[in-house]
């Protein structure tokens, strides 16, 4: 895995968008940024016979061109002092840019592309992205606030890199983090309906809270500067990240957590929490098997 940033753009405002995001990104991490443009030749699923002239092809290659020249002297503009370089492929633009994820630190794109659905907020290469690279992806739903980075803590292997990644990111841009644990998706009020007394909640709730500390400690050695903030409820968990995310610079969550199943790729969570943030959200995968 190298240090690249990738970015993925198509011509559409939430890609120019992502574009300035991730120049931001590369300025303060100190990376060079890759901004990736595709264009398909092929017909569609429906029309496979289709043939596409040659002439229609010359337009559709130079556009994906203009889209990425756009986008890096954008980028150049934002963030004077990144190595920016361009890439254009034929091919599927969600297929393009997992390769690309194969050799990159971070890919980036926007929530919704050309052609997306007003009131759709994931479109079809972003869920394809985020299920399928190898590295982390970040995908823009917005441009959030000045509020804190918040992270989604379940105990699971891929939430304590989401916790590591929340924390680097949270260094980077000099602000708070906001831990947020559901120690049960379940709220207290249905608890109680379950026979669980009010001493047996607090006990439940205080066993969450040694959790979180004890995955959250050791952080505070490499991270000195970020001072965190502990959310610890009964709820469901996508619910309680989108509320506390309302203000959020960036929104950090594990691509499949607590109770998700090997075969799938991205969980019910995270499905959940980039269809309705208003930030950017950081998609950490799961280490590697073995």
């Amino acid at each position: 895995m190298s240090t690249t940033i990738v970015v993925g753009v198509d011509g559409s405002d939430s890609a120019l968008e992502s574009v300035i995001w991730a120049a931001k990104a590369a300025e303060r991490q100190r990376k060079p940024l890759l901004i990736v443009g595709a264009y398909e030749t092929q017909g569609a699923l429906y029309a496979p016979a289709l043939v596409i002239p040659q002439d229609v092809i010359d337009i559709i290659r130079q556009e994906a061109h203009d889209n990425v020249d756009k986008a890096a002297a954008k980028a150049r503009d934002i963030a004077p002092g990144v190595d920016v370089k361009t890439k254009v492929a034929e091919g599927r633009a969600g297929t393009v840019l997992v390769e690309e994820s194969h050799h990159a630190s971070l890919v980036v794109v926007g929530s919704r592309g050309l052609g997306g659905v007003k009131g759709i907020f994931l479109g079809s290469v972003g869920v394809n992205l985020v299920a399928h690279a190898s590295c982390p992806v970040l995908v823009y739903a917005g441009a959030g606030g000045t509020g804190p980075v918040v992270v989604g803590l379940d105990g699971s292997a891929v939430s304590e890199g989401a916790v590591a990644a929340a924390f680097e990111q949270a260094s980077f841009l000099n602000t708070g983090l906001l831990v947020v644990h559901t120690w049960t998706d379940l709220a207290s009020d249905a608890l109680y309906g379950y026979g669980l007394e009010l001493d047996q909640l607090q006990e439940l709730a205080d066993d969450a809270r040694e959790v979180v500390a004890e995955r959250v400690a050791g952080f505070g050695v490499d991270y000195p500067d970020v001072e965190v903030t502990r959310v610890i409820v009964p709820d469901g968990p996508a619910h309680q990240l989108v509320e506390h995310a309302k203000d959020a610079q960036l929104l950090v969550v594990g691509s499949r957590g607590r109770g998700g199943f090997a075969g799938l790729l991205l969980g019910s969570t995270s499905q959940a929490v980039l269809h309705r943030a208003t930030c950017p959200v950081l998609v950490v995968k799961p280490p590697p098997e073995g």
